[in-house]
């Protein structure tokens, strides 16, 4: 590969909505619906997956209401749902005072998208020419990378019903694991389409860039956790999918959408997956309502797992510190509350040891301190640590917490996820 076709992270994470990229085609000339065919043909044969059905493509000069549409689903119809998502993760911290994720997301995704894939209606829609003629496609820079990646992911629905197991769940944590895979099998399919397919030397050529790739920081208004959500997706799923590409081909990634990694923690740390699976444990909070009354209406319930800790610790202590904290990580359930302007909420954890469990409590009561300040009678925060268990919750006076602590530890609920290791585990090497 030319030295000035190598990308930095910072554009390889957004591959599926940017044609910044560079030109990895040898045609640069801008693409026409017949040669939309070609590439659709040339790439089933590189993935070795057929297209069953064909994939329209849709021309639309703007696409933010497309978008809007997918985030109304993901988020939630409604402006009260998404304003009250929004609020519960400001509360924890993981978004400052004022953001709008989904005003946020819809203005980060419109501002880079040229394409992207609909799973709900199984088409592809491409940004048209705003200065052009109705339906007239930017093509000039949507190019042949872009298609590429796009098709994949209609490959993937049509092989691996994608988009029905991407359906938001109650776990989200398990939902951008698996978004992680899939965007990146597409980027791996992008460089495996532009070298002619699968060689031997093609897999430790990818990990080699992926290793030397410089995680530079873009768009600076971006919240830092959307950013780190999008990267994560890319940079990690490439490598995590990466170390499934290699002697047996296709296959064992295939296999990968019938034993998805369960948790962003498999995905970040791979042997947990391959090597001594380390499912996540699901936490269920099943007495509540001693805390949150009939005036209080729950507006968040899910996973945030190890990737949103990193997140969150990485925003008040640094990405060496949150990246040891968020290490230990073995499950949580949180769950936001709102009456009227208030919102509080409680994040029940659990981790691999008690020393895990130690240092989250320890360095969270540092961000308790930076948000609230110095503990006092009117405290409206309470942490606690039980062996390898911590419960924090927020919003409350704490003599209201500890009148209800107990009932509330009492009825939680501790389940090991199911997880069924690969076939293929142990004959998969390290890159």
């Amino acid at each position: 590969m030319p030295s000035s076709t190598k990308i930095p992270l910072t554009i390889l994470f957004l591959l599926s909505l940017s044609a910044c990229l560079g030109q990895i085609a040898q045609n640069p000339e801008t693409l026409s619906r017949d040669s939309i065919k070609v590439v659709r043909d040339r790439l089933s044969e590189v993935r070795g997956l057929a297209f069953t059905a064909e994939v329209p493509i849709v021309f639309e000069r703007s696409l933010n209401d497309r978008l809007e549409a997918v985030f109304q689903a993901d988020l939630g119809a409604g402006d009260r749902k998404r304003e009250d998502i929004s609020l519960a993760y400001v509360k924890l911290g993981l978004l400052p005072f004022g953001v709008d994720l989904s005003s946020t997301l819809l203005s980060f995704y419109s501002s880079q998208a040229l394409a992207f894939y609909d799973s709900r209606a199984k088409e592809i829609v491409i940004a048209a020419n705003p200065d052009g003629p109705s339906g007239t496609p930017v093509f000039e820079e949507a190019r042949e990378k872009v298609i590429v990646h796009e098709l994949t992911h209609a490959l993937q629905d049509r092989a691996f019903s994608l988009g029905t197991m991407l359906r938001p769940s109650g776990n989200g944590d398990a939902t951008i694991a698996l978004r992680a895979v899939a965007e990146g099998d597409a980027v791996l399919t992008e460089y495996a389409y532009s070298f002619g397919g699968l060689n031997e030397w093609l897999p430790d050529h990818l990990s080699q860039m992926l290793d030397s790739a410089i995680d530079d920081p873009i768009l600076p208004n971006i919240p830092r956790f959307v950013a780190d959500k999008a990267r994560f997706q890319y940079w990690a799923g490439a490598r995590f999918v990466l170390r499934f590409l290699g002697q047996n081909g296709w296959l064992p990634v295939n296999l990968l959408y019938k034993y998805p990694p369960l948790s962003t923690e498999q995905v970040l740390h791979p042997e947990k997956y391959l090597d001594l699976p380390d499912p996540p444990i699901r936490i269920k909070l099943n007495n509540l309502s001693g805390l949150f009354s009939s005036q209080w209406r729950e507006i968040e319930n899910d996973t945030l797992g190890e990737l949103s800790v990193q997140c969150l610790f990485n925003q008040f202590l640094g990405p060496a510190d949150a990246a040891l904290v968020a290490s230990g990580w073995g499950g949580d359930r949180f769950v936001a509350y709102r009456n009227g302007d208030e919102v509080a909420f409680i994040w029940a954890t659990v981790w691999d040891s008690a020393k895990d469990a130690e240092e989250f409590y320890e360095n969270y009561q540092k961000i308790l301190w930076t948000k609230y300040g110095t503990p006092s009678v009117d405290t409206r925060f309470y942490i606690e640590k039980r062996d390898r268990s911590v419960m924090v919750i927020e919003g409350f006076e704490q003599d209201r917490i500890k009148r209800n602590i107990e009932t509330v530890w009492n009825a939680m609920v501790f389940e090991k996820e199911d997880f069924q290791p690969p076939p293929f585990s142990s004959s998969i090497g390290s890159r």
